[in-house]
């Protein structure tokens, strides 16, 4: 497998020119799979359209490029927020035809899946459709539950009254039991949000009012994968941990940097009071803004990944970060 990483920034929400040239550096008739990942400009409120319009004009240059064949093999992945320093864009990761290599290296896919009613969001059937989704992307990776490193998964919101915090923490036990970090019998419908004990170390999820589905991409490292690229990730004790990060800084160029950006229920660091829970700022909002002044810093990049809420993706008040990094230090695809 040849995986390409493309990144591409854009001057709005609704603008594709940046997507289009990266598609342009692709070879479409070899592709697999493709997945469009992008931090959108906008308010991150329920009404937001930038999604929308983001969602739309991604989906008018995949059809541009390859046609409504290149659209059904993508998955595209709209996070909204880019408070702080984090440049609006994204990347483009495919998976590509080609001969298989002796070594070992990234391998990617991606999965959806059935439409999840919404009553039954927030619910032990939106997290079983999470985890078979997770499941159903791995396969389609070449992954198993040691190999794979890293779930995207964006999960629906329930309407009226949507909760954010608990359609991202449903699909991330979901992902755990996928990944084999929990069992069905360990986790109870009292368990979201509530049993705080309970997460996953692999999983960045977040939440969506343009999707009724959850959408899944995994990524991870094995035989056969790309031997140029690898997947790597760390489990950060808090915001002020940067040790975890800085050693993935290392060994290779940073292609692609994530971070999943969580604080204390209490709203403490390290013990000293913060307001990021008691402001009239949403939490989230100063969590990227937070989390993107450490990931500058430390690979000196303002293009990185970076979502805030770690419901049951890291310990209480804990962090997650991986990156793609290329081992021989190139800047193609």
């Amino acid at each position: 497998m040849k995986v390409s990483v493309l990144p591409f920034d854009m001057a709005s929400p609704g603008d594709g020119s940046g997507v289009r040239r990266a598609l342009r550096r692709l070879a479409i008739h070899d592709v697999l799979q493709l997945a469009v990942i992008a931090k959108i400009e906008g308010t991150a409120t329920l009404n937001d359209v930038s999604r929308e319009l983001a969602g739309e004009r991604v989906a008018a240059e995949l059809r541009r490029a390859g046609g409504a064949g290149l659209e059904r093999r993508s998955l595209t992945l709209l996070s909204v927020g880019c408070e702080g320093i984090i440049t609006p864009g994204g990347w483009i990761i495919a998976s590509l035809r080609g001969r298989s290599s002796q070594g070992t290296g990234l391998a990617v896919g991606h999965a959806r899946s059935r439409p999840i009613a919404m009553r039954d969001r927030a619910s032990g059937k939106h997290m079983r459709a999470a985890a078979d989704a997770v499941r159903a992307a791995m396969r389609r990776a070449g992954l198993d539950r040691r190999s794979a490193e890293l779930v995207l998964i964006k999960s629906p919101i329930r309407l009226p009254g949507g909760s954010t915090a608990a359609s991202r923490g449903i699909a991330a036990l979901g992902s755990a039991l996928a990944l084999g970090e929990l069992r069905y019998s360990s986790v109870g419908d009292s368990s979201l949000c509530a049993d705080w004990s309970l997460h996953s170390s692999k999983t960045m999820a977040f939440s969506g009012t343009e999707t009724d589905c959850c959408e899944v991409l995994v990524l991870g490292n094995r035989p056969g994968g790309d031997p140029r690229l690898r997947v790597d990730r760390a489990q950060l004790s808090d915001l002020m941990d940067t040790a975890p990060l800085a050693g993935l800084a290392g060994g290779g160029e940073a292609r692609l940097v994530f971070y999943k950006a969580g604080i204390a229920r209490d709203g403490t660091l390290r013990g000293a009071r913060t307001t990021v829970l008691s402001s009239e700022m949403p939490s989230d909002k100063q969590l990227r803004a937070a989390a993107s002044g450490v990931v500058a810093a430390t690979f000196g990049t303002t293009r990185a990944f970076i979502s805030g809420g770690a419901e049951h993706q890291a310990p209480p008040g804990g962090c997650m970060a991986a990156v793609i990094r290329d081992l021989a230090g190139s800047t193609g695809g």
